[in-house]
């Protein structure tokens, strides 16, 4: 480390335990754990050891929901690349070692150090678990499962046609075939068959799943 960088640690760590979030720095060409405040270790029960020896691929798969990383990660890796003081902020879930639920974290990134060629060596992230009963918590909760929702079922939504999603959204708001058909035009026969593909399609089991479909497309 150089000795910038050893005093704008040591500076931080005179007061990051006095914090109500938790405070980590990474490395950045390696991704390892530099520095955790006590927050942090309290809230993943372990040791700033245990992290080290773990390593960050472990670590992160240990604590973090994957599902999450994939829409942060690269907002974080942009951030790495840049040359301006930008943050970024996202939300995020993690847990314990000894708790299998998932807390909510908004989490901030900001770079914490560069080398003398100007690149990013380091990066420190603020992370603040959101109350869990919050009203605000749950929507934002909501969203997340949306979100990992529509990109577990893309590939599969982009298999219908244009009438087919028309027809998924009158089978969403509990429509019949008839009436599918009275509203589009088409025989019942012809709404039945849309039915019928769309089922195969989109792997429906009951009308909850045409339900969430629409929702999550904005059909309805």
């Amino acid at each position: 480390m150089d000795q910038t960088f050893t005093q704008k640690l040591s500076n931080i760590q005179l007061i990051a335990n006095e914090l109500p979030s938790a405070l980590i720095i990474h490395e950045v060409e390696t991704l390892q754990i530099i520095y955790m405040n006590s927050v942090g270790l309290n809230i993943l029960g372990t040791t700033l050891d245990e992290l080290k020896a773990m390593g960050p691929e472990t670590y992160h798969a240990k604590y973090f929901n994957s599902e999450d990383s994939d829409e942060y990660v690269p907002k974080i890796l942009h951030l790495i690349k840049s040359r301006t003081q930008e943050k970024v902020s996202y939300f995020q879930q993690a847990r314990s070692s000894k708790h299998t639920e998932w807390q909510l974290f908004v989490s901030t990134t900001k770079v914490f150090a560069r080398n003398e060629a100007g690149d990013a060596t380091h990066i420190l992230t603020l992370a603040s678990m959101l109350d869990p009963v919050h009203h605000i918590t749950t929507k934002v909760n909501r969203l997340m499962d949306d979100i990992s929702f529509l990109r577990q079922n893309n590939l599969l939504f982009l298999t219908l046609t244009r009438r087919e999603k028309e027809v998924l959204k009158y089978i969403a708001m509990g429509m019949s075939s008839a009436e599918i058909g009275t509203k589009l035009f088409i025989a019942p026969a012809t709404a039945e068959t849309h039915r019928k593909n769309i089922k195969n399609k989109l792997r429906l089991k009951n009308h909850y799943d045409a339900v969430r479909f629409a929702q999550a497309y904005n059909l309805v």
